[in-house]
């Protein structure tokens, strides 16, 4: 691991444990073992460190997700591909969901102007799209849809951090409960297709 890698690590474990206000650079260089000043060679500030450590979870989460992606799939099993895959990503990474949630909660989050959502952005968007399009999905506003999307997953990896263990049928029903937020009864189906 290089000493920017370090970096980032402990400067991640950092605010995921003590929050952005207990993460000094300091305590990072300290964490990483590494001198405070080697933090400038890497990144410009404090601040730069912090966006380059969200734009990287962000991307590996992307990753994971378009592995094995098939855009062409019915929409069910493209929103549980997407969904198990961001879930299986932060759960192998707790700390990466506490940046992140801490991360959203600062001033820092308007810096990023999006950068870090853009590509899920963009496959969540395009899934939505497809499913109001093909009367399944409600037309609803995206990042409220994502919002629903989301949530299931934050609940379940908040209470695994705290020491709840969940089954695979627990997950499956999460990911069902999400899927649901997002689709039309079958009434309204046959109502958009009549």
């Amino acid at each position: 691991m290089t000493s920017k890698d370090k970096v980032q690590r402990a400067a991640l474990s950092l605010v995921a444990r003590d929050g952005f206000a207990g993460a000094t650079t300091a305590r990072i260089a300290a964490e990483a073992g590494v001198a405070e000043g080697s933090i400038y060679r890497h990144f410009k500030s404090k601040d730069a460190l912090m966006l380059a450590i969200y734009r990287r979870i962000k991307a590996e989460v992307y990753m994971a997700v378009m592995e094995e992606y098939d855009e062409a799939a019915p929409l069910h099993d493209r929103f549980t591909h997407i969904w198990r895959h961001v879930f299986a990503a932060y759960r192998a990474d707790p700390d990466a969901l506490l940046f992140g949630q801490k991360f959203a909660e600062t001033p820092l989050m308007e810096m990023e102007g999006g950068q870090g959502h853009k590509e899920m952005a963009r496959v969540l968007t395009k899934l939505r799209d497809d499913g109001v399009a093909a009367g399944v999905f409600k037309n609803m506003a995206a990042d409220l849809l994502t919002s629903l999307f989301y949530a299931p997953i934050v609940a379940l990896l908040r209470a695994e951090n705290s020491g709840r263990h969940w089954d695979e049928d627990e997950i499956l029903s999460a990911c069902e409960a999400a899927y649901d937020s997002w689709a039309l009864s079958e009434r309204h189906q046959r109502q958009q297709k009549s």
